[in-house]
């Protein structure tokens, strides 16, 4: 069996598919063929599809694509805050491992953490992770605001607003310490960021296990500056060990996107 390496963030949507208010309006198609395609030469087996924001709860879609690629792709979805436990076990069996959040540009994201209270419960209840992702430096303190015992993956290092911001305040991540993966992406977001320096902090905070990486693509608001092998080989670059980038790509994806389902 070969080994899966495998993306564990990118998105695919359609021309014009914008929810209403959505921040972001795309208009051209970033489809799975295209995402095989470019995957392909470069080794990446199996990917993690990403409901985009602009999509809202509409989850048909990333279902569809699963259903298409039943092996080799997993889902991250968006709910309603009043979706049922059952509804959330169902997702679980389409191949949707976790249930984002989606807190970027949120202009009170407390209450947002609190409205999803018992969406929450459900995910630690049938073995799903949340999936969080908001605005630069906002991590530990919504991490505070999270209740323990649930699994947590945090999209694009964190987005820390400054370098030693994790070193500073980490009381919310040491609450879920255990229960914490991160996701080594979209390094061209936060510019001013040394992510050399913010790496080697969830590494030793987290250690090796629970360090995942992701495309990011199709880069939206970066597609003429960004491409896909730019972003793997930034990511070969940063970890600077073929054997840590190996379990990155390999083991702890597996572990987290395919093992539980």
């Amino acid at each position: 069996m070969n080994t899966m390496l495998v993306d564990s963030h990118f998105h695919i949507f359609k021309k014009n598919e914008s929810q209403p208010n959505s921040r972001y309006v795309i208009d051209y198609d970033a489809s799975i063929e295209e995402w095989f395609t470019l995957t392909k030469p470069l080794g990446i087996t199996n990917g993690v599809m990403i409901q985009p924001s602009f999509l809202g709860t509409d989850n048909s879609h990333l279902l569809e694509t699963i259903k298409q690629h039943p092996e080799a792709i997993r889902g991250i979805g968006v709910v309603e805050p009043s979706t049922s436990k059952n509804e959330i076990l169902e997702f679980k069996k389409e191949g949707i491992a976790g249930i984002r959040l989606n807190l970027f540009e949120d202009r009170n994201p407390h209450h947002s953490i609190e409205k999803y209270a018992q969406v929450l419960d459900h995910l630690r209840d049938v073995g799903m992770h949340l999936e969080i992702h908001h605005s630069d430096g906002l991590l530990n303190d919504l991490l505070l605001k999270i209740p323990q015992g649930i699994r947590i993956v945090i999209d694009h290092f964190g987005r820390p607003k400054t370098n030693d911001e994790f070193l500073i305040n980490e009381g919310g991540i040491d609450k879920h310490r255990e229960h914490i993966w991160v996701k080594l992406s979209a390094q061209y977001r936060m510019k001013h960021i040394d992510y050399r320096a913010v790496f080697q902090y969830w590494l030793t905070k987290i250690g090796r296990s629970r360090l995942l990486w992701g495309s990011d693509w199709p880069h939206t608001g970066y597609e003429s500056s960004q491409s896909y092998s730019q972003q793997l080989s930034a990511f070969i670059k940063l970890v600077n060990d073929q054997k840590l980038s190996q379990q990155i790509l390999s083991e702890n994806p597996s572990n987290l996107y395919w093992s539980s389902i």
